[in-house]
């Protein structure tokens, strides 16, 4: 029970790490003590099991919203789906505590023991989050590593990405606390080097050059998840999207051009299904040579259905209006909400929504040019793959020099996840030193620059146009040169350093005729 409950207790606080109350070093301070707690148990494993049920428990509660509200699920029903969830992403702190507690050195009381301890606990720990954010379509949702967008350390990421920067402050973490409970000078000295050199990195400067700005107006249309899919409402609600996409399109004509941007599925049906007057309002909104438009919508190709974002120019013949060509087709679908995984259809039957099998895109990256900008677009919660996002990046036809994310977050009311999922996209802008631009149904919407802060924010909550200005940026940072290799690298340096140490330990033991 001390196990469970040491767990419970050092995960329950986790939630405030990230925005919008952003103590990440609450965070940090708890990934330290957790591995000394855990091995004063009985049941390590049980004892990460717990932290991690509690902590993405709290974390995700929102979902409760969806999944009852939204969905329909009775209410005892939707907390038992979340409390399944939150169990299953708890196997990952459970199998990093696994490991720790049958690799650590038991008896740290050398500075080399308290060294290999505290980068086992470090790598174990970001590769299972890295691992919980690739299984099964992964859900990287409340890593650390995202939380330091809002830290001093915001200028790490550029250099080793969300998982390499919370590496690297864990060893820190594991080093200083380790001096705290021991007393060894050589775990000062080294809990000092690494956080020397770290400060050191954060004030390296990372080249990039201007791309030259964009003006761009944003419609959040504010449309309640419960109505936005009523047919009986869906006219009032495209006339209102319409009203509003009229006020921004004069805004960007009195400033001379620029890009119009819309929310994920403003236009809540499916293409081909869509009166062509609505589509040709769309592309009307634009202006040849001025003023480019870019808007979210289900677009179904043959027996394909796509969640996109689609880009007109304004000189769209009407026969290209059918199928759009230029356009991002999401690749990372939401599980439940845009395809079912395998033996959960009676779950899904079970809920009050829009379902679809929808596609996943493929092939390169093919950013959306705007006077003289590329924009890499991502729709919803694609921008929260940190190595993912980067191979999409590197792998585009041509270098983005900004990124745009097109969300409809109306599905989490106006919870905490609305501010989580826009930290995680700030922190993708300072991963690759590129801004960002955010439009959602609901909020937030707004500007992010290239380390990652917001320049300018939309609250939540409210029907507007609003404007601003975005400067592009181009140039590699030395993690989007190396994406998740990075971090693979780091891992493979401390296994190999695990296997040394293990061969070691079982030459040792030979010798003495000890059993390993």
């Amino acid at each position: 029970m001390y196990s469970f409950l040491a767990g419970a207790l050092l995960g329950a606080p986790w939630v405030l790490s990230f925005a919008p109350i952003s103590l990440w070093w609450l965070g940090l301070l708890l990934l330290a003590v957790l591995p000394f707690v855990a091995l004063k148990t009985s049941r390590p494993w049980l004892t990460g099991l717990a932290f991690g049920w509690s902590a993405y428990g709290l974390g995700v509660s929102w979902l409760h919203i969806s999944l009852h509200t939204y969905g329909g699920l009775p209410s005892l029903l939707a907390w038992a789906a979340i409390a399944a969830f939150t169990l299953y992403l708890a196997l990952f702190p459970a199998l990093a505590l696994w490991f720790y507690s049958r690799f650590a050195a038991v008896r740290a009381q050398s500075w080399p023991a308290t060294v290999f301890n505290a980068l086992l606990w470090a790598a174990l720990w970001t590769f299972f989050e890295w691992a919980r954010g690739t299984f099964m379509t992964g859900f990287a949702w409340l890593g650390l590593g995202d939380a330091l967008v809002d830290s001093p350390f915001t200028n790490l990421l550029p250099w080793l990405g969300s998982y390499g920067s919370l590496f690297a402050l864990m060893l820190f973490a594991h080093l200083f606390l380790s001096f705290v409970f021991n007393r060894l000078p050589g775990n000062l000295l080294g809990a000092t080097a690494v956080l020397g050199g770290l400060l050191v990195l954060v004030q390296l400067p990372v080249n990039t050059q201007s791309a030259g700005a964009l003006t761009v107006v944003g419609v959040q249309t504010n449309v309640d998840q419960s109505i936005k899919f009523d047919p009986d409402l869906i006219v009032s609600n495209m006339q209102k999207a319409f009203a509003l996409g009229d006020m921004a399109k004069e805004q960007l004509a009195n400033q001379g051009g620029g890009l119009l941007v819309f929310p994920e599925t403003v236009n809540p049906l499916v293409w081909t299904d869509t009166p062509v007057e609505w589509r040709t309002t769309f592309r009307d909104f634009a202006t040849p040579g001025e003023t480019a438009v870019i808007m979210g919508s289900a677009i179904q190709e043959g027996a394909r259905y796509f969640n996109s974002i689609v880009m007109f120019q304004g000189d769209e013949a009407l026969e290209a209006l059918e199928v759009p060509e230029t356009r991002h087709d999401k690749r990372h679908l939401v599980p439940f909400g845009e395809f079912i995984p395998l033996g959960f259809k009676w779950f899904v039957a079970m809920l009050n929504m829009p379902m679809g099998e929808f596609t996943s895109g493929s092939g390169p990256l093919k950013p959306f040019l705007v006077n003289g900008n590329a924009l890499a677009s991502t729709v919803c919660y694609e921008d929260i793959f940190s190595g993912e996002f980067a191979g999409l990046v590197a792998n585009s036809t041509q270098e983005p020099s900004m990124f745009v994310n097109l969300s409809n977050l109306a599905w989490f009311g106006q919870s905490w996840a609305l501010d989580q999922h826009a930290q995680m996209g700030r922190t993708r802008s300072a991963e690759h030193r590129k801004p960002g631009l955010r439009v959602t149904n609901t909020g937030v919407s707004g500007i992010v620059n290239a380390n990652g802060q917001w320049t300018q924010r939309v609250e939540p909550g409210q029907a507007l146009v609003w404007s601003g200005q975005i400067e592009g940026r181009l140039g590699q940072t030395f993690f989007a040169k190396w994406g998740d290799r990075l971090w693979f690298s780091i891992w493979g340096a401390v296994l190999l350093l695990l296997c040394v140490r293990e061969w070691r330990l079982r030459a040792y033991n030979r010798a003495h005729s000890i059993n390993p």
